[in-house]
């Protein structure tokens, strides 16, 4: 894995100041390669809170892709599009699922989180 960083701007940032909890949000825009589509915002926000329902509200919160969450968990896209959703986590990724989910409540931006991320698994930029 290859840690690429790009600077962008969170979706979230204009409309939430930091520290607050995320929230999905609706009608927002950002330039990003893969955006999350309007169908998966709206299915996460109405997904009862797990923990990879919460995972998904902080990594659309920060824009942070599903790309970048799959290979930081070593999972498949499919995986974790369905954890958003509310299915249960396989006990062998819940370490590392909560691991990924306090880098993002931490973070200020998914750049940020990836930073933290690459430098954890000792990938390089």
């Amino acid at each position: 894995i290859v840690c690429v960083v790009r600077s962008r701007t969170s979706r979230a940032s204009n409309l939430h100041a930091a520290g607050t909890k995320p929230q999905v949000i609706t009608g927002a825009s950002a330039p990003s390669p893969m955006p999350y589509s309007q169908d998966i915002i709206n299915k996460v926000a109405d997904t009862p809170k797990s923990l990879g329902n919460q995972l998904g509200r902080w990594a659309i919160y920060h824009d942070f892709s599903v790309v970048r969450i799959s290979k930081a968990l070593g999972v498949t896209r499919q995986t974790v599009y369905n954890w958003f959703l509310g299915k249960d986590i396989f006990p062998a990724y819940r370490d590392r699922a909560e691991w990924l989910l306090k880098i993002l409540s931490t973070s200020n931006s998914a750049d940020d989180a990836w930073r933290k991320v690459c430098k954890e698994l000792d990938l390089k930029d």
